[in-house]
């Protein structure tokens, strides 16, 4: 196909209206967002999914757009290291030396101790190190996520290589644990240094600070929503709120999709259970839910995707969320095929390019935004509608 006709398939295969499903239930981030004009501040958005989500590639643009908008607040929770080789984020630059362990992937221990990411990295090297930078203005500190546990090592922090503090995780007993330290302005190179003999197990850094909002991207490849439930359930809300976060967003479907015996009573039984653990972590947060984006299968129409997207508004209205569809965002059914021929997806017609995340990121920035400028000043003062459901 010609460069030119390409460019006009793209131009003609924008993305379609899709705004948020009640936004009303988005009051308490909207006014947050609101004060950040005055002297409040930050605004936490914590973002879980699948592999849409685990490469930054979608959550970027919309981090971004938010940014642009309301002020950087600092780049947020990343995981430690590289727990996969392809694992990458929008403004950090990353990676990890010596011999570590991943837990919570294939391979290494089961018991749930994970962190807010879903998966954990551990080493016993003395010459073992994780190293991050965070680019961007936002991160005034660094707060490393660890777990403190009977017999844990201890660690060295180091920014731009001077050591800056040592930490035992050493504990009685398993529990989330939390080490902070100040960054310089402009960014800082942060490093963690395992001192050897005893396991480190670390979940992540967050790094924030600033006034404005942060944008936590954590995704994993081939997630499902009940993976939310692998991770202790005391760990994992103890993690939630410290990050403390005004919005949490849920990205999942897609792989469910392909499970063959995916049963939708079963799967919103499962949904509503994570959807009440989330809720019940942290109950002063507010909650979206979007819509998996189109796709097919070996070519063909995925068969139940309407029925997932219904069950996840279904269960979003139960628990008082919002929903966003970003399959409508695409165009709506079959979309995956114009994407694909306008090079905003790939081959598998499951997985968007990097063309078509960054346009789905924006539909999703311009949905919230728009939804933050044409909410009722008198609806901000209303909780959101729905309670909130036990785990």
């Amino acid at each position: 196909m010609m460069p030119t006709l390409l460019l006009l398939v793209g131009l003609l295969t924008p993305t379609a209206e899709a705004p948020i499903e009640h936004p009303e239930r988005l009051s308490r981030t909207f006014v947050a967002l609101a004060g950040l004009a005055g002297e409040s501040g930050p605004v936490r958005i914590t973002h879980f999914g699948d592999s849409h989500v685990a490469a930054d590639l979608w959550t970027g643009p919309v981090r971004e757009a938010l940014q642009a908008r309301f002020g950087d607040g600092g780049r947020g929770f990343v995981l430690a290291g590289r727990p996969w080789s392809s694992y990458w984020q929008k403004a950090l630059d990353n990676g990890a030396e010596g011999r570590w362990r991943v837990d919570g992937l294939r391979g290494g221990l089961a018991d749930g101790w994970y962190g807010v990411g879903g998966c954990s990295m551990a080493s016993v090297d003395p010459h073992a190190a994780i190293t991050a930078r965070a680019r961007g203005e936002g991160a005034r500190f660094v707060e490393v996520h660890h777990l403190r546990q009977p017999g844990g090592g201890c660690f060295e922090v180091r920014v731009d290589d001077r050591p800056v503090g040592r930490v035992s995780t050493a504990a009685p007993w398993v529990e989330a644990g939390f080490a902070r330290f100040d960054l310089p302005r402009g960014g800082a190179t942060v490093s963690v240094h395992p001192l050897g003999g005893r396991e480190v197990r670390l979940g992540g850094l967050d790094f924030g600070g600033g006034r404005g909002v942060i944008y936590d991207a954590l995704g994993i490849n081939g997630a499902r929503a009940d993976r939310l439930l692998r991770s202790d359930p005391r760990g994992f809300a103890d993690d939630l709120r410290r990050l403390g976060p005004t919005l949490i967003v849920l990205s999942y479907g897609t792989n469910e999709l392909f499970d063959d015996d995916l049963e939708l009573a079963d799967y919103g039984l499962r949904l509503d259970r994570i959807l009440g653990r989330v809720r019940a972590a942290v109950p002063g947060a507010d909650c979206l839910l979007t819509g998996p984006p189109d796709a097919r299968r070996r070519g063909r129409p995925l068969p139940l995707i309407g029925g997932v997207i219904d069950a996840q508004r279904a269960l979003a209205e139960a628990h008082g969320c919002a929903f966003w569809d970003a399959r409508a965002a695409m165009g709506g059914p079959d979309s995956i095929r114009r994407w694909r021929r306008a090079r905003l997806a790939q081959r598998d017609l499951v997985h968007l390019t990097r063309d078509g995340y960054t346009r789905l990121g924006e539909a999703l920035a311009g949905a919230l935004l728009q939804a933050f400028e044409t909410t009722r000043p008198e609806s901000l003062l209303r909780p959101p509608a729905g309670g909130i459901v036990a785990p």
